[in-house]
């Protein structure tokens, strides 16, 4: 068979459409004509024109397959000619006509239903891709719905530390205050800023490449806005092969567990390393605790709990951005040491974002 030979050959590509009714003819032509040449309405074999006509109903458009469907009717009927010139007594006649009616009748019956399913299964791809574009929809509000509420977590500081200082400005009027306040207002420009940049990043569906050095150096870049007063001992070399796939949520959703590890941490010290293999980058962020600190860590980063040392929203809002490119999160108490573990995969990359 023609058409099924070029589908073999075609793979999973699809035949244009106008050689697919070019051979889908050609081959109803050449069998019928051998039908013909071989007892013509009564050989048997005439039914080996459904394959054709059936493979042509389901890849054709609705018209190319009436087309199809119209020539091979017609081609089955001009069998009855061959009878007519007396090769056949009048009861091989009846059963040659009752041969060529019993195809008609198939094939149409054969195209109803093919076209029945084929409708539904346009209506059910249809609704399938309406579906496709509310979950993207979907994913994108909630990538800016997080973005948002990550932006107001992280802003809640300088607001705060902004009306503490006009407070201070309005009892003392210490000019002095004015170059921290520019400094609270500068850091809330870069929020707002920052935030434009991922909503912008969550409509167009557009995601970046970091290395793990730009990785570490946005994180670090962040943490000195937010907090300038941090102690925290970052790594001092860093792996530089492959990176990390997202987009710009990524990058303060894991400067906000090490800032949560700070305010953990008070005033003592925050440990940061880092290691990679060739299919997974781990960071890990380890600070002090006071023993009778609450740690329920089953419930960290999946729900929100009351927590006064750092451990609520932040926790949540990374760990969701965090699983969306599929990283992990745990938390783990030793004594008065906590110990927070990153897993994000790893992919072979060149182009990266800084």
């Amino acid at each position: 068979m023609l058409l099924l030979l070029f589908l073999l050959i075609f793979g999973r590509h699809r035949i244009p459409t106008g050689i697919t009714l070019l051979l889908a003819l050609l081959e109803i032509g050449l069998v019928n004509l051998s039908i013909a040449l071989n007892g013509a309405a009564s050989n048997p074999f005439s039914s080996i024109l459904l394959v054709p006509l059936v493979l042509s109903l389901m890849l054709l458009p609705f018209k190319a397959g009436f087309v199809v469907l119209a020539i091979s009717i017609l081609g089955q009927a001009m069998q009855l000619i061959v009878p007519a010139s007396g090769h056949h007594s009048a009861m091989m006649q009846s059963h040659a006509q009752g041969m060529v009616l019993s195809f008609i009748l198939t094939s149409l019956l054969v195209t109803t239903v093919i076209f029945y399913f084929r409708l539904q299964l346009g209506a059910k791809t249809a609704a399938i891709q309406q579906l496709r574009e509310r979950q993207l929809r979907d994913e994108q509000l909630l990538a800016i719905g997080t973005a948002a509420a990550q932006l107001t977590h992280d802003a809640a500081t300088p607001v705060q530390t902004m009306g503490l200082i006009l407070e201070e400005l309005a009892d003392s009027r210490d000019l002095t205050l004015l170059a921290e306040l520019q400094s609270q207002y500068s850091q809330l420009e870069i929020l707002l800023r920052n935030w434009r940049d991922v909503a912008d990043d969550v409509r167009e569906a557009r995601t970046c490449e970091f290395s793990p050095v730009n990785l570490i150096r946005a994180i670090r870049h962040l943490i000195i806005l937010s907090r300038p007063e941090a102690q925290i001992n970052w790594p001092q070399q860093m792996p530089h092969n492959g990176c990390i796939q997202g987009d710009r949520t990524l990058i303060p959703a894991l400067a906000n567990i090490v800032i949560n590890a700070c305010d953990a941490a008070a005033s003592e010290a925050v440990n940061f390393s880092i290691d990679a293999n060739s299919a997974l980058l781990r960071l890990t962020v380890t600070n002090p605790v006071s023993h009778n600190t609450a740690f329920p860590k089953e419930l960290l980063g999946s729900r929100l709990i009351h927590s006064e040392s750092g451990f609520g929203v932040g926790a949540v809002l990374s760990n969701v951005t965090i699983e969306k490119y599929g990283g992990k999160v745990s938390w783990e108490k030793n004594g008065n040491q906590v110990t927070t573990v990153i897993e994000l995969p790893l992919a072979k990359g060149e182009d990266t974002v800084d």
